[in-house]
């Protein structure tokens, strides 16, 4: 598994807890790295989970930039041209991440002509909830590592904002409704 990311911080955490090998975006070619990693064919299935907020440095994720800023667009769809883009003939693409509007500069044609499949929506959790609690609870998997901060419902505003602005380290918050963090 690699982890492409911007926050150092998530990076750790993929490389810690599942073994990734982890790409910052700031610091490689994405596109370039991968096709080396995987002596040029691209990987098997690549991720979207970050929807139309994505970031990026290359010329397209400033063209996304500049339209959603100009009330141009809604969505920046960077990472999922990047997903097509990378992922290897036949392959896979999964989209996870959350997309709001018409997308502008779709390579729909890229797609077709590598003949990706493209699997998208929301995650279906009723489906697997029950099997991961049972996992959780006979202590074959502990989430508990992802947990970065333990809060009251009072403030649930400021943690709000704390994890939208990507402060602390922030990842992931559990607030309890009863007063005790």
């Amino acid at each position: 598994m690699i982890a492409i990311d911007r926050f150092p911080e998530r990076l750790t955490l993929a490389a810690r807890h599942s073994r990734a090998e982890v790409l910052n975006y700031m610091d490689v070619d994405i596109a370039e790295t991968l096709r080396a990693m995987t002596g040029g064919q691209g990987p098997d299935a690549c991720i979207d989970a970050v929807g139309l907020e994505a970031h990026g440095t290359t010329l397209d994720a400033w063209y996304d930039l500049a339209k959603t800023s100009m009330f141009m667009a809604t969505d920046r769809t960077h990472a999922l041209r990047q997903a097509i883009a990378c992922c290897r003939k036949g392959g896979t693409v999964s989209i996870p991440g959350v997309y709001g509007g018409l997308l502008d500069k779709f390579p729909l044609g890229a797609a077709f002509a590598k003949g990706l499949t493209l699997k998208m929506g929301q995650t279906h959790m009723h489906k697997y909830m029950p099997g991961l609690l049972d996992r959780i609870e006979r202590g074959e998997i502990d989430p508990s590592f992802i947990i970065t901060h333990r809060v009251t419902l009072n403030d649930a505003p400021n943690m709000y904002q704390v994890f939208r602005d990507k402060k602390d380290d922030c990842i992931k918050v559990v607030m309890k409704p009863d007063g005790r963090a």
